[in-house]
């Protein structure tokens, strides 16, 4: 369900938002005064399947999505002022004639990378206080084994899974690392209870969604059908939502599987009782 880009959508996609960024958020930044602010946030997790959710949700004819995911406002982009972030959305006009014909609109912020600094949700928080939130949380094991494939297919030089996360380990255990989780980092970004606790102290809790990718994977229709009913939309067939394959890449060591099983272990059981819910992944 998380396929690799190849080079031709990954080009398609540098193209897309390159055009966005030198003319059209220009021209939408001269009328951010008339934009909206989203009204759901889908914050992550990285390789969960959040650009997958970002692409499928827009089909809804009461969502439309923002100019392109990963805006990264909150966590990269927030010094360059609402007026900047406004400039993604669609205008407050086509609210107001959805709202004449009967209907709502929503549109969303996709930034995968939000979940991982507490500021981050602090400055959400501040700025969207009643928005709701939804994160995608896969497997932790998989999602950084995945992570790893990724950027071994830019850079094939890069050293083995196995010594990377051991000497990821070593400095948690350390304490050679620091609270902001860094692109680096592939272990820490799996770490989901201490990523998602800031969110959970200020937002209330039935504002917040978590789905797993596992079940995205699953039963596609069915995590939309959830998701529609958390933004109290009319449910809606979402169609190709099973082209998405899986990426195709060496398979992890079982020995390496074991060890992240331990390491995870604990962290996981304080996410389940973060969220009152128990994804299986200890396997």
């Amino acid at each position: 369900m998380y396929e690799f880009k190849n080079k031709n959508s990954l080009k398609v996609d540098i193209y897309r938002k390159i055009r966005y960024n030198l003319l059209q958020r220009h021209i939408y930044g001269l009328t951010s005064s008339f934009r909206v602010l989203p009204d759901f946030l889908v914050i992550g997790a990285k390789r969960c399947g959040t650009t997958s959710l970002y692409e499928y949700l827009g089909q809804h004819p009461c969502i439309k999505k923002s100019s392109h995911d990963h805006i990264g406002f909150f966590d990269s982009n927030f010094h360059l002022g609402i007026g900047f972030y406004k400039s993604f959305f669609p205008t407050i006009f086509e609210k107001k004639f959805f709202e004449f014909k009967n209907r709502k609109l929503l549109t969303n912020d996709v930034t995968s990378s939000y979940i991982q600094n507490s500021q981050t949700a602090i400055q959400t928080f501040q700025t969207l206080p009643d928005k709701k939130i939804i994160a995608i949380l896969r497997n932790p094991i998989d999602r950084a084994y995945s992570e790893y494939n990724v950027d071994l297919q830019v850079n094939p030089d890069i050293q083995s899974f196995e010594t990377i996360i051991q000497n990821e380990i070593d400095n948690m255990e350390n304490k050679n690392d620091n609270e902001v989780i860094h692109n680096k980092y592939y272990l820490k970004k799996g770490i989901y209870f201490d990523q998602l606790k800031p969110w959970f102290e200020l937002f209330p809790k039935k504002n917040i969604l978590i789905l797993s990718t596992e079940k995205f994977g699953e039963d596609a229709n069915n995590t939309f059908n959830i998701i529609f009913k958390f933004l109290n939309l009319e449910n809606y067939d979402i169609k190709n939502s099973k082209r998405m394959q899986k990426g195709t890449y060496t398979k992890l060591n079982s020995k390496t599987r074991e060890k992240l099983l331990k390491f995870y272990k604990l962290k996981n059981n304080k996410l389940y009782n973060l969220i009152n819910e128990k994804f299986d992944w200890e396997k």
